[in-house]
């Protein structure tokens, strides 16, 4: 079969007539080609016409009275016309097609290299911001636009350069040998009290100490100066240090007498959405808030291609645990454990060593009042300016 014969399409028929050779010739007369023409048996034949002959054919034999059936179809054509019944299979050659033209002159993957101590997740939102993010149009990527926006957002780099690879962007960088804040540490600053306290341990790794143990100081005080008297010269630094300090502190938290608590399980509930970049399509109604007697848990399951490229679509799934609710009381140790850890949070480093505390209710509250003696870090750094005295009266500086 040539090409063209199977574009204009092949119909393979056999005819049943009285005298097989006079129809054959009737047939070529009549200006219908005949090709692979077979003698199976004494009045039957098999043979092959084009498509656009076939109704000719049918007419001719039906008029000298002999019998006509299609055995096949064959050609270009007649795969063509089944292919339009399969709808899903030309979908998606479709997309494969608009595919195979349109994702190449798009970004879909972001990689950062050269950094160390940059996160990428960084690097990558502050490139957003300059145009790379997933399914932006490779021909918009300025790589100078890039670099800008890059260094002005992250100041630890010293140099950044974008290149597109297919349909991956990577952005090279390279980071400072001196990170901005370690320039900031170069800075003159002291370490003051951050509230009033009796001295226990004072170290200083840098600086000059302006108190001793045993001493009772108030809050702002110079602790620790950045200023060392050097003879004739003064050093300024950062001063560092660890002052440790006796302090006492005082604390009311108030309860309402009556609450609602959870018991058993009553059953749960997943609520499934699909996160596009930074845009989340829910599938469910609602504001996701959930009442006082349920309990959320929330997974996120990111899509990962082979190679550890990961597309900016996730399935996130929110299980509500609900709980059946009964009244009850708030009770005295509730209140007590919460108010010390609610002082060690307040404290950098330290702890509670006595207090004492005192729950008084009061129509349908409940209040709890305490002081407690507690030792813990007081220094904070004060950034200093040239010219400052430091804690010092004039006659010292003199």
């Amino acid at each position: 079969m040539t090409f063209w014969r199977s574009l204009d399409g092949v119909i393979e028929v056999e005819m049943t007539a009285a005298e097989p050779e006079n129809a054959l010739t009737a047939i070529t007369l009549a200006g219908i080609e005949l090709f692979t023409v077979r003698h199976d048996k004494d009045l039957i034949c098999t043979f092959s016409i084009r498509r656009r002959d076939y109704a000719r054919l049918a007419a001719l034999c039906k008029k000298k009275g002999q019998s006509l059936a299609i055995v096949r179809k064959r050609g270009l054509y007649y795969a063509l016309a089944n292919l339009r019944r399969r709808k899903m299979l030309i979908l998606g050659l479709g997309i494969l097609m608009l595919s195979a033209f349109f994702l190449p002159t798009r970004i879909l993957f972001v990689r950062v290299e050269g950094n160390e101590k940059i996160p990428a997740k960084e690097i990558i939102s502050a490139a957003e911001e300059s145009g790379i993010y997933f399914g932006a149009s490779r021909r918009q990527v300025r790589s100078e636009k890039v670099k800008n926006a890059l260094l002005d957002a992250v100041p630890q780099l010293q140099w950044a350069g974008v290149n597109t690879s297919g349909c991956t962007a990577v952005i090279s960088v390279r980071e400072r040998a001196v990170s901005y804040s370690a320039q900031k540490t170069r800075e003159v600053s002291s370490i003051v009290a951050d509230r009033d306290g009796y001295i226990l341990s004072c170290v200083v790794t840098q600086g000059s100490a302006r108190i001793q143990p045993g001493q009772t100081v108030r809050k702002g005080q110079t602790l620790i100066s950045g200023y060392t008297e050097c003879g004739i010269s003064i050093q300024a630094t950062q001063a560092k240090g660890e002052v440790i300090a006796q302090t006492s502190r005082e604390l009311t938290v108030l309860s309402p007498v009556n609450c609602l608590k959870r018991t058993v399980a009553s059953g749960s509930l997943k609520r499934i959405s699909l996160l596009l970049g930074k845009k989340r399509i829910f599938f469910w109604k609602g504001s996701g808030i959930s009442d006082t007697g349920c309990g959320r848990m929330y997974r996120q399951y990111d899509l990962t291609l082979p190679g550890g490229f990961r597309l900016p679509v996730a399935l996130c799934v929110d299980t509500y645990q609900c709980f059946e609710l009964e009244d009850g009381e708030s009770e005295s140790s509730t209140l007590g454990a919460f108010a010390h850890q609610y002082l060690k949070s307040q404290m950098v480093a330290g702890q509670i060593q006595s207090g004492t505390q005192a729950i008084l209710r009061s129509g349908d509250t409940l209040r709890l009042t305490g002081s407690y003696v507690c030792t813990e870090a007081i220094g904070k750094v004060k950034p200093e300016q040239i010219g400052e005295t430091n804690g010092k009266t004039n006659g010292e500086n003199r």
